[in-house]
């Protein structure tokens, strides 16, 4: 079968939208996950769960990590990554309150990092 120009260009075309809607679609997940998470450490951490906030503060810095991984990571996620790491820190030392505060900072920056 020849091949025509128009139509190598077609094929390229459709495979270069595939793979951008691929790339957006595993940044979206991500994202959403990592804002989940966060959720659920903030509901942890308000009941004084310290062990529980911190499960799910390390999930969604896994999860926040793999977004800012699979894309270019804006200047939100990364603050919510800081965020993140610095309630882990606080969890760690038991010191629930603040990690709380810090989670509650690092879902700020990750859904503004939606917009």
């Amino acid at each position: 079968m020849k091949r025509t120009p128009i139509s190598m260009i077609t094929v390229f075309a459709a495979a270069l939208f595939l793979s951008i809607q691929v790339y957006a679609d595993s940044h979206t997940v991500h994202l959403d996950e990592a804002l989940m998470h966060a959720d659920e450490a903030v509901v942890y951490g308000k009941e004084g769960h310290t062990d529980e906030l911190l499960e799910h503060a390390k999930e969604s810095l896994a999860h926040a990590k793999a977004a800012g991984e699979s894309g270019e990571a804006n200047a939100h996620v990364l603050h919510g990554i800081k965020y993140l790491e610095d309630a882990i820190k606080h969890a760690e030392e038991g010191h629930v309150d603040v990690a709380t505060k810090s989670v509650r900072k690092a879902i700020e920056h990750l859904r503004a990092s939606e917009r």
